[in-house]
């Protein structure tokens, strides 16, 4: 089962959910999922793996390791003790752009571009883009990240 945050930011096991009747935009769902996933990984960056599912992929790469080959991980779990291992504490994001288009079965994929401060160090550009399968025609989980 797919796990997420609907859109009161509360933990759930259906993903995320925009909560409207008929199928959202690509912009209003993107919008959302950047709302709800920088404020849990400011407040509860345990729970950041709620957003991704058994069949997920995450990469995290860092401008401060240049030539090291960045590896993804898959699936919930292991998507958990990657983010963990990036010790996420009071995070705080400056988020300067939000792009979302629809791709590929229903999906929407999402950029997202800014600044980001991890436990009180200074503010360092960030890059970031998320591939959201649907779970239904309101409800999504992170495919790709």
């Amino acid at each position: 089962m797919v796990s997420g945050m609907d859109a009161n930011n509360s933990a759930n096991n259906d993903g995320l959910n925009t909560d409207a009747v008929s199928a959202p935009s690509p912009q209003s769902v993107g919008r959302e999922f950047v709302r709800q996933y920088y404020t849990i990984l400011n407040m509860k960056p345990n729970l950041l793996h709620r957003f991704y599912s058994e069949d997920s992929y995450f990469v995290n790469g860092a401008l401060d390791r240049p030539g090291e080959v960045s590896v993804p991980v898959f699936g919930q779990e292991n998507i958990n003790k990657k983010i963990m291992s990036l010790n996420f504490k009071d995070c705080h994001a400056k988020i300067r752009q939000v792009d979302a288009m629809e791709t590929i079965g229903k999906g929407v994929v999402i950029q997202v571009s800014g600044e980001l401060s991890n436990d009180g160090q200074p503010m360092r550009k960030f890059l970031q883009t998320f591939v959201l399968a649907p779970q239904s025609s309101t409800k999504y989980y992170v495919k790709n990240d």
